[in-house]
């Protein structure tokens, strides 16, 4: 249903969206609230005032939520630079209504609402706060089959009245405030939500909000501490194919559980990242997993937030995503290399514990292996490969500029370390000086993994 709307909201409207353009802006508009009808005509009307061309639309549920890759919609629909999002629903869908304890929750989703306001997203946040305003809506938009986009898709204990103001307050930020717009006419309302729109991008245009300098901390365990890269492997073929095979049969219990895998490789150049990656992908039924080879950014992927590439790449329930090189591109090169700000870096640990605690509530068992061997290891295998017409292609000269670069390399790989080694998704140090031993040892780790969640 249409309604008519004033000249003047129309272009200043119009002129929001130029700004939003030229400037390269990113924004988030998140809606919220308790009456389906409702919020389906308020964000049809502030639709019908953005241009589609730089709009897009994403509607989350409860049920969807439940999936790990439904859940990282949230973060893979974000708006790109020179773009606007609009989310019919969000990660508020998490939100259990029959836990009266949610300040982890809260926690976790503010700190995903500030990753994407510290990485240039402006996100504002309608709550419709509405109970009896059915009559203004159309008769055919009040109930519909389940299943269908006509279907209620929450359940209304999460936005009752007493939940409703629990929330806003518990999740109230300077970075992602709520607004909340009381609803008694469609129309009116829809003019006060374009209204505040229009007041917020330019306020955070214009004023930003205040930010704290951190810095990367440790906070856990270092497992590269004690490593033994002395250590070789014995009666490698047999115990090769007998890892092998329990874990083509834990992936097999694997695609039935839920549950997803997430597995990442970082180490050193000419480690045995890719050697180790082919014995663990030899093992498993090829309709059950990716391989994910992480490269410098495209074009795209640059108009994004840093994690957003990896955010469109989660595997599904059952399924198992295997990344060579990882989002921790931005805890080593890219600060050595000066290709993020002394900021950005500062908050990256923090950043990527919470992507990776939404990934594990999510249902993902993740997996980080850090492959380790000597200086004198790396020089003897790139000698190797410069001699090998057959692996020439493996060793080119920004490998040898990096080897330079070992001791660098070192001080930013122990801050990593030791910031990130959670729980929920440990590292793994792997001694890999003997190739066979550190795919061994990759594997057992992967099929002990498994078996604890799965057996």
């Amino acid at each position: 249903m249409a309604y008519e709307t004033s000249e003047e909201l129309k272009n200043d409207m119009i002129m929001l969206q130029r700004k939003v353009v030229d400037e390269g802006l990113a924004v988030l508009v998140v809606f919220e609230g308790r009456n389906e009808r409702v919020q389906e005509s308020i964000i049809n009307e502030f639709l019908n005032l953005i241009d589609p061309r730089i709009a897009t639309y994403s509607h989350f549920t409860a049920e969807g939520m439940r999936d790990s890759r439904e859940i990282f919609k949230t973060m893979s629909h974000e708006p790109a630079k020179g773009k606007i999002a609009v989310y019919d629903r969000s990660w508020y869908s998490w939100i259990d209504p029959s836990r009266s304890d949610h300040s982890g929750l809260f926690m976790l989703i503010e700190e995903l609402e500030r990753y994407f306001a510290d990485n240039g997203v402006i996100l504002i946040k309608f709550f419709l706060d509405s109970d009896e305003v059915r009559k203004s809506v159309p008769e055919g938009w009040m109930t519909g089959p389940k299943g269908t986009f006509l279907s209620d898709d929450h359940k209304y204990e999460v936005w009752g009245r007493k939940s409703s103001s629990k929330i806003i307050s518990g999740t109230t930020t300077a970075y992602a405030p709520w607004d909340v717009v009381k609803v008694d006419d469609v129309l009116k309302s829809s003019e006060v939500v374009c209204r505040t729109f229009i007041d917020r991008v330019e306020g955070r245009v214009k004023s930003g909000y205040p930010r704290t300098k951190e810095s990367v901390v440790p906070l856990y365990d270092n497992p590269r501490e004690g490593l033994d890269l002395s250590l070789t492997a014995s009666k490698y073929n047999k115990k090769l194919l007998k890892l092998s095979e329990e874990l083509n049969r834990l992936q097999a219990k694997l695609a039935s559980s839920g549950l997803s895998l997430v597995i990442l490789f970082e180490g050193w150049d000419a480690a045995g990242k890719g050697g180790s990656i082919k014995r663990v992908t030899r093992a498993l039924n090829p309709r059950g997993y990716y391989v994910n080879p992480v490269a410098a950014p495209t074009k795209e992927e640059g108009l994004h937030t840093y994690l957003w590439r990896f955010a469109t790449k989660m595997p599904k329930a059952g399924h198992i995503s295997i990344y060579d090189r990882s989002w921790y591109g931005r805890m080593m090169v890219e600060p050595i290399e000066k290709f993020c700000t002394e900021e950005e870096y500062g908050r990256s640990a923090r950043e990527i514990r919470t992507f990776e605690k939404v990934l594990s509530n999510s249902g993902c068992i993740i997996l980080k292996f850090r492959m380790e061997i000597s200086p004198d290891e790396q020089l003897r295998r790139y000698n190797a490969r410069a001699e090998d017409p057959t692996k020439q292609y493996k060793i080119t000269d920004e490998d040898w500029r990096n080897r330079e670069k070992w001791d660098v390399y070192e001080e930013y790989i122990d801050r990593m370390l030791a910031a990130t080694n959670t729980p929920y998704a440990p590292w793994i140090a792997v001694e890999s000086e003997d190739k066979k031993y550190g795919r061994l040892k990759v594997l057992k780790s992967i099929v002990d993994a498994l078996s604890e969640r799965l057996d």
